[in-house]
């Protein structure tokens, strides 16, 4: 049996384009027999992917990709079958984006109280409300922060405010995390712990692991598109270490992406844990 756990929908907004009928049909032409629905801070998508999935036969796991902290690092954090819609579930929806964009707000403030001119952020405010990554992106852009040979303006910018402004940016906790997954009977599982992409992933070491486990996270995306097999070797040695789970995921965004089925075998004790069978 194959599996994705790691999958987002036209629920995650500007650049996720799986339609619920189009994904769960993808899935049964791929031979999937499970996906998850991880969508960026939403759950909008879930309710209704399961519904299309119940009709093909393909098992749809609820989960939420969460934007969230620790120790001073930014992960991505999924939250895996509780009810979508259940309060504490929608109250970490919210408090990201509500804190994101207070923090947003605020900075673009004292930014121009400071007398600096944001062309670029006032595009983005014409169409829709800016986030923090909008806010440093215009700053690298209209040259307040310094730009990074090699690394986009966006993370660039996140970058030096992580460094130099550290304060001025109130993103979720995984442990706030951990906490409603242990309250509902869910699962918190770090995403892609060996990914790099600048600030917004920076590989998981072994005292990451050790601190993360400490606090109560339930497990590790194992298997991922771009982790090394060195990376799988270690992130199974750590899990193993922990005891944590084990997912596997393509993080595909939409039909050009497809899905990467996995060996349900790799993954048994996280599937046996949300009551499947294999």
């Amino acid at each position: 049996m194959l599996i994705d756990l790691h999958i987002h929908t036209i629920a995650t907004p500007h650049h996720s384009f799986w339609e619920p009928e189009a994904l769960v049909a993808a899935a049964k032409t791929a031979g999937i027999a499970v996906i998850a629905v991880s969508d960026h801070n939403t759950t909008a998508s879930v309710a209704a992917v399961q519904a299309v999935g119940a009709a093909a036969g393909v098992r749809v796991i609820s989960g939420v990709e969460l934007d969230t902290a620790f120790a001073g690092k930014l992960w991505h954090t999924h939250l895996y079958n509780v009810d979508p819609a259940a309060p504490a579930v929608q109250a970490l929806c919210t408090a990201v984006v509500e804190r994101n964009r207070a923090d947003a707000q605020a900075l673009a403030a004292s930014m121009r109280a400071q007398g600096h001119r944001l062309p670029w952020l006032e595009e983005v405010e014409a169409q829709r409300a800016p986030n923090l990554a909008d806010v440093a992106h215009a700053l690298v852009k209209a040259e307040v922060w310094p730009r990074e040979a090699g690394v986009e303006d966006e993370a660039a910018g996140m970058a030096y405010l992580l460094r130099h402004q550290p304060a001025a940016y109130n993103p979720l906790s995984v442990a706030e995390v951990i906490a409603v997954a242990n309250e509902l009977g869910g699962l918190a599982i770090l995403a892609h712990p060996g990914r790099s992409k600048s600030v917004y992933a920076i590989p998981a070491d072994a005292a990451d692991i050790a601190a993360l486990a400490a606090a109560g996270l339930h497990g590790l995306e194992v298997y991922y598109p771009t982790h090394t097999p060195e990376q799988v070797a270690f992130f199974r040695e750590q899990a193993g270490k922990h005891q944590l789970l084990i997912t596997a995921g393509s993080d595909s965004h939409g039909p050009r992406d497809g899905l990467r089925g996995v060996d349900a075998q790799l993954c048994q004790e996280f599937l046996q844990t949300v009551d499947l069978k294999i």
